[in-house]
């Protein structure tokens, strides 16, 4: 039996026009009374024409995802997808430059709710919904026969999942349990540690703005916060960095750090120093005039859209920190990773910084790079949600 969800009359627009993935409770007029949470459904204009196929959560302001604007089998739909995903990512990456990527970014690729980053040839899922938790049975054996990993790891431990009414999950999917592995990013080795490490192992979406750090760093003293692991840093080194500063506030991502710098890339405590230590208090103490080139790439301070505002003054007291204390001619790279906070409004937030910290000039030189392995639609503009600028602070 197939549920049905019928549209308000002239809602049917986002879906035949917009091509929006999302439908709001507010545009729906019924529903299979039969339906539970995360349930697919075929949906329908007020008027009886066919928009296509979704999952559904009607206790939720986002009710429905939509998976296809047609009627195919929802097995058929999944497979089409996957397969044209994973096509993609392959024909952007020489395997023996860069073995590690996003091969399905949730909405960009059609299937809301799906993540999945291959590292070599261990993949790493992320289900953010309870329709796609719902549609695993079908979509695991589908990863596993494009995909042809040795290992599939579920990492699905965003606190949205509660809203769906999902627990977190970390698990052993498929193989032998991947402890760490070794990949290379722009033929520079790391070791991603998949179940202690954060996010799916490494943060993938940052590659591009790395590779810009190793083509600055020539020659500069580098400062880099929030270091986790030490992708800008080992980028920076391996561009030429006269010495880099790592700083982190946790232990395992110090030792990880450690790791890449000097068993993996051959790189000494002389010229790269790892710093345990929180970046707000590191800030206040350390003389910045020293540093040519400082990153800023702190973790989401918005979660939710109630805490813009306090996210807000995190980002502004942190940049100001930097501004106020660093020399004229520092280069600064700057992100937020927050999702509710988009570009206009971060880039409000460094003016002010910049302004309290009474900087005469402050010049973005380069916008955010978009990693070519996470896509944004331009029918979902939710998806960009990854914001930087390279700032020259005189």
């Amino acid at each position: 039996m197939h549920h049905r969800v019928v549209l308000k009359k002239g809602k049917e627009h986002s879906l035949q026009v917009n091509h929006h993935p999302w439908i709001f409770s507010g545009a729906i007029d019924s529903i299979s009374e039969s339906l539970s949470a995360g349930d697919l459904a075929y949906v329908y204009s007020k008027e009886g024409v066919l928009l296509g196929q979704g999952y559904f959560h009607p206790g939720n302001s986002l009710a429905g995802r939509m998976l296809s604007l047609d009627d195919r089998p929802i097995e058929q739909v999944l497979k089409t997808k996957i397969e044209r995903a994973f096509s993609l990512r392959k024909a952007l990456f020489d395997q023996h430059q860069t073995n590690c990527f996003r091969c399905i970014n949730a909405e960009e690729d059609g299937l809301p709710g799906l993540v999945a980053d291959l590292y070599l040839d261990h993949l790493v899922v992320q289900i953010g919904t309870l329709g796609m938790e719902k549609l695993k049975a079908l979509f695991l054996p589908l990863l596993q026969t494009i995909i042809q990993p040795v290992s599939i790891y579920e990492k699905s431990l965003s606190s949205s999942r509660l809203q769906e009414g999902l627990l977190p999950f970390e698990g052993l999917l498929l193989g032998a349990k991947p402890s760490s592995v070794v990949v290379l990013e722009e033929k520079i080795p790391f070791s991603v540690s998949i179940i202690g490490g954060q996010k799916t192992g490494f943060f993938l979406d940052q590659r591009e703005m790395r590779k810009k750090i190793g083509q600055l760093a020539k020659g500069k003293n580098v400062l880099n916060c929030f270091a986790y692991s030490g992708g800008f840093s080992l980028h920076a080194l391996h561009g030429g960095a006269k010495k880099v500063i790592s700083v982190d506030i946790c232990p395992r991502a110090s030792e990880l750090c450690r790791k890449n710098s000097e068993e993996l890339n051959g790189f000494s405590s002389s010229i790269h120093s790892i710093i345990q230590e929180d970046v707000f208090s590191f800030l206040e103490r350390e003389d910045l005039s020293s540093y040519d080139l400082i990153i800023l790439d702190p973790p989401a301070f918005a979660k939710k859209r109630q805490d813009i505002d306090s996210a807000a003054k995190g980002y502004r007291k942190l940049n100001q920190a930097v501004m106020e204390r660093c020399k004229k001619g520092t280069i600064l790279l700057t992100c937020s990773c927050s999702y509710f906070m988009d570009t206009g409004l971060f880039k409000q937030i460094l003016f002010q910084a910049a302004s309290a910290a009474g900087r005469e000039s402050v010049s973005i030189l380069s916008n955010h790079i978009q990693a070519l392995d996470h896509p944004v639609s331009l029918y979902h503009p939710e998806g960009d949600y990854l914001k930087s600028f390279i700032l020259l602070i005189d």
